[in-house]
Order: C-alpha cells, then sequence, then structure tokens
C-alpha cells in the first residue's frame, strides 16, 4: 500500500535523474512510467541512452525546461546496470590514455570527461583547451585504437569546470555543478561592492575567472557612495 511505502513515488510528468554523480540531475520525461526515487531508470538523451538514478533529493520540476529534456524509455535491467559499469570503467581508462597521449603529441588541451552510452556506438571525449587545438592526429588514433567512433566535445573553461565537478572554497559544491542553469556576468566591481580582497587567487574559483557566487549576494550590498571631503 502506497501509505506503508517509505520511499516516496514520483507522478509527475518530469523529474530530475542523477546520470553523473558529480553533476546536476537532468531532467527528465517520465512517459507513462510512475518512478520512485532511486530507481534505476534507463533515459534517452542527445548523446545516447544512459541509466540514471531517478531522486527526490532536490527541488521538484515546476515548469517545462526550456533545452530539450532527455526522456525515460524503462527501469533499467540487471545486465544494463552491469554493462554500464563496465563502459564506465572503459571510459576513465580512455581518459588516462588520452592524458598521456595528448602530452605526448603537445596538444595544449585537457580532457574533462569521457562517457560511452549504453549501445556502446560511440566514445564522447569532452575537453578544454585555452586556444584552438587541432585534435585530428589524437582524433585518428583513438578510433584505430577503440574500433569506435569518437566524438570529441571542446567546452569553455568554466563549462569544463561544471563538468568536472568539486568544491568551491567555501566548501560546497561548486555552484555551477550543482544548481545553477546558465552563467551570469562576473565583474571585478561586483567584488569591490561586497568589500571583498581584490587578489585573484582569493576571488577566483576552478575555472581561473571570477567566481560565479559573485554575483549571487552582490544585490544584498548597498551602493559605495564616493566620500566628498567637506566644504571649507
Amino acid at each position: 500500500m502506497l501509505a506503508d511505502t517509505p520511499i516516496p513515488i514520483l507522478c509527475q510528468d518530469f523529474v530530475r535523474v542523477v546520470i553523473v554523480p558529480e553533476l546536476q540531475p537532468m531532467i527528465c520525461r517520465t512517459g507513462s512510467l510512475i518512478v520512485r526515487h532511486n530507481d534505476a531508470v534507463v533515459v534517452e538523451t542527445s548523446d545516447g541512452s544512459f541509466i540514471g538514478r531517478v531522486t527526490c533529493f532536490t527541488s521538484p520540476v515546476v515548469r517545462p525546461p526550456k533545452r530539450p529534456p532527455g526522456r525515460i524509455l524503462r527501469f533499467a535491467i540487471d545486465d544494463e546496470v552491469r554493462r554500464q559499469t563496465e563502459n564506465h570503467q572503459q571510459a576513465k581508462s580512455i581518459e588516462r590514455y588520452i592524458r598521456r597521449r595528448s602530452a605526448e603529441m603537445k596538444l595544449k588541451m585537457r580532457p574533462v570527461r569521457v562517457q560511452i552510452p549504453l549501445d556502446e556506438e560511440k566514445i564522447l571525449v569532452f575537453f578544454s583547451a585555452e586556444q584552438r587545438v587541432d585534435f585530428r592526429p589524437l582524433l585518428r588514433d583513438l578510433s584505430r585504437r577503440y574500433r569506435m567512433k569518437v566524438e570529441m566535445r571542446p567546452l569553455g573553461v568554466r563549462d569544463g569546470a561544471r563538468q568536472t565537478g568539486g568544491l568551491g572554497p567555501c566548501g560546497r559544491g561548486l555552484c555551477c555543478a550543482t544548481f545553477m542553469t546558465r552563467f551570469h556576468s562576473v565583474t571585478v566591481r561586483m567584488a569591490k561592492r561586497q568589500s571583498l580582497s581584490l587578489n585573484p587567487a582569493k576571488i577566483s574559483g576552478l575555472c581561473g575567472r571570477l567566481m560565479c557566487c559573485l554575483a549571487h549576494e552582490v544585490e544584498m550590498y548597498p551602493e559605495l557612495k564616493k566620500k566628498r571631503s567637506p566644504k571649507d
């Protein structure tokens, strides 16, 4: 009976599904399925199908998302969970290989994350670079080595931090990787308005840019008025 069930049942048209534990949950359509918290489901995304876990430990989806949502196809079976675990282990091995080969080829790029969809038809490589990089030699090397289609996805430095995740100087998860849906414009003037140190090491995030949280609380501080000396 529903009253005796300790795990909440989610009946919304949209729910949040954790695909990569370090990153934000993805908004997905439930279709005709009635899912519960922590259910393992197969999610169809623009990059392929992945297994995720339904979560209710986050804000509910109150309106349709602006970005195309994922679609829950079905509940995952044990064989699919095992296959995704193997794909995850292989993706970590590929990431280590890319780090070594990019250093050997003197490519100024940093692999952020590697993903292999459930159908194992391609390898998705997310990387960040300060400048434009000719990664075609690396792409050919990866295709020959793993006998799979390889897609290289360049990311900006801020998007790279979002995909990597981590802890900020406050001790909490990065804003961009936990709750932010888009990046805001951040300026040094915001730090001045909050009377913060202008030392770049103090106000820069893991991406090397100004911390996003500078824009979150700036409106709570009054405008600093220039003090005028009294007239004689």
